[in-house]
């Protein structure tokens, strides 16, 4: 599917801004051959064996894209605009289904979540580089992990109050 073009559709949305789209510094297999990404829904009640060699060729291509991760977050939270197209290696009703998973796991407003969760990393990333660790200090922490495994990543508000109303809700269920 042509990134680019996607203005052009009919049914055109703005991307949402927390999350702007992939680029590589290297051109990827959906720039260079996006036809190869083109796919609606309806594509597959045509001939089944050809599309389905299409879509394992399009897949093989995301497979070694460098990235296909944040690809697939965009191709999540902007689903206005990738209603078509293969996207990460998946499909519109692949997509779909894996965002009511995210509704299932982060609760309905998941894209925020996601966006707390991003600009909680980007802060931890820039007090690291304006405070680094010492060389005592991050002894200490790797062997922290070592014993004691990765520390639980802190809940966002928005996860906080989710959490809260369920509790709630069992309570007033018992």
């Amino acid at each position: 599917m042509s990134r680019t073009g996607v203005a052009n559709s009919p049914h055109y949305a703005d991307p949402d801004p927390r999350f702007p789209f992939p680029h590589s510094p290297t051109p990827t297999r959906c720039q260079t051959d996006p036809k190869l990404f083109d796919f609606a829904n309806g594509d597959r009640t045509s001939d089944r064996a050809a599309t389905e060699k299409r879509l394992a060729k399009a897949r093989r291509a995301c497979s070694g894209c460098p990235i296909v991760k944040d690809c697939l977050r965009w191709a999540l939270v902007n689903k206005p605009l990738t209603k078509v197209g293969i996207f990460a290696a998946t499909t519109p009703g692949q997509r779909t289904a894996l965002r009511k998973r995210m509704v299932d796991r982060l609760g309905p407003d998941w894209i925020d979540v996601l966006a707390d969760q991003d600009q909680a990393r980007r802060e931890r990333a820039a007090a690291a580089r304006h405070n680094p660790l010492t060389i005592s200090q991050a002894r200490i922490v790797r062997l922290d992990r070592e014993i004691n495994g990765p520390m639980p990543k802190p809940l966002t508000p928005t996860q906080q109050q989710r959490n809260m109303a369920r509790l709630m809700a069992g309570l007033k269920a018992a």
